[in-house]
């Protein structure tokens, strides 16, 4: 890997300030040419780790917002990027360009720029999945993981989206991932770009217990989209969550470029890099959290031990909180206290299981 004291690293403003700390915007060009742009606050003092906070789809750095100065004014140190093809980095309309190592060397070149080696990484989301390979390929950065409506991806195994699907109709009578079929279709990022109100209200669901049927079910989504359909705000989004949402999206290339992410999953696209891994490679030395919402009919909260626990071999412990799949967003105050006792430097994994 390329050494970052050749890499540009550009502070382009000073965003939030507080009595205790500042949160400062940055960008960073890697090794292979691609500007990721972050926020970042520097930890209290040495004691204290650092969290990579690295968000889901369809999203951006901004969905942390209720947790950046909670957590900074608890000591922590914060990095939180715009992935990949989101918000102000680099949108690469290849679906090549997407290769989840790939984006997880992006990831430590920028916590070698920050001179970062105790990082609490946290994955809501697609978010999992590049921390997954983070951790497998950069295992020296992190000293705890927490997994966020998904479990730990172990790369190098393969994802069977349809036996998912078999599965969830078998045991739920849905598909929970039902949808990827659309989202890998041809034409899924021209039906999105044109109905993007209502795909916001598709995404972001004023009642998530309708997930199922209007979402996740094979063609819902794309049926959904062909009427046009919006619905009221949830009632933890405001009119300028919104407003941000649709400028981010509404982005040249955003729409596309976020959609990769499923169509180079399903396509196979980080086999070869990840096909020398073993079991061994793939096993997580270092405490993990599994945060789940007891409402998420997508990324279903009962998934999440089998998916994580197996392979966590320094502990493990699980939190189902009452929300849907957008967790930091519906339940910031609960996320927030989650987050903070469990990347406390004092603070142990448990070796069984459970809180």
């Amino acid at each position: 890997m390329h050494s970052l004291h050749s890499l540009a690293l550009l502070s382009l403003a000073s965003t939030v300030c507080s009595n205790t700390s500042s949160v400062s915007t940055k960008s960073l060009v890697t090794a292979d040419g691609y500007t990721y742009v972050y926020d970042h606050v520097s930890p209290h003092n040495a004691s204290m780790p650092t969290f990579l906070l690295i968000h889901g789809y369809p999203a951006s750095r901004y969905y942390w917002h209720h947790q950046i100065q909670p957590l900074a004014e608890a000591g922590f140190g914060i990095i939180a990027p715009d992935s990949l093809g989101y918000g102000d980095s680099s949108k690469p309309t290849a679906i090549e360009a997407y290769n989840l190592r790939a984006i997880a060397d992006h990831m430590a070149q920028i916590l070698d720029a920050e001179g970062l080696q105790d990082v609490v990484g946290v994955g809501h989301d697609w978010g999992a999945p590049v921390l997954s390979r983070s951790v497998v390929f950069h295992p020296q950065r992190f000293s705890k993981l927490v997994f966020m409506a998904v479990g730990y991806s172990p790369p190098g195994i393969f994802f069977d989206v349809d036996k998912t699907n078999e599965q969830g109709l078998e045991n739920f009578g849905y598909t929970p991932f039902g949808y990827w079929y659309f989202f890998n279709s041809y034409d899924s990022a021209g039906i999105i770009g044109q109905n993007l109100e209502s795909y916001f209200h598709l995404v972001y669901p004023t009642n998530s217990s309708a997930w199922d049927t209007n979402f996740a079910q094979i063609t819902a989504a794309r049926a959904w989209l062909a009427a046009n359909k919006t619905t009221e705000l949830p009632s933890w989004l405001s009119t300028d969550d919104k407003d941000n949402w649709l400028r981010t999206y509404s982005q040249p290339d955003t729409v596309t470029a976020t959609l990769n992410y499923y169509k180079g999953l399903m396509r196979g696209v980080q086999a070869e890099s990840e096909a020398s891994l073993t079991d061994e490679d793939r096993e997580l030395k270092v405490p993990v959290l599994g945060l789940g919402g007891a409402g998420d009919l997508v990324t279903l909260s009962s998934t999440l031990t089998a998916a994580t626990k197996p392979w966590a071999k320094a502990g493990y412990e699980e939190r189902i909180i009452n929300s849907g799949h957008w967790l930091m967003l519906e339940k910031p105050d609960e996320v927030n206290q989650i987050l903070i006792d469990f990347a406390k430097p004092t603070r142990r994994g448990a070796q069984d299981g459970g809180l």
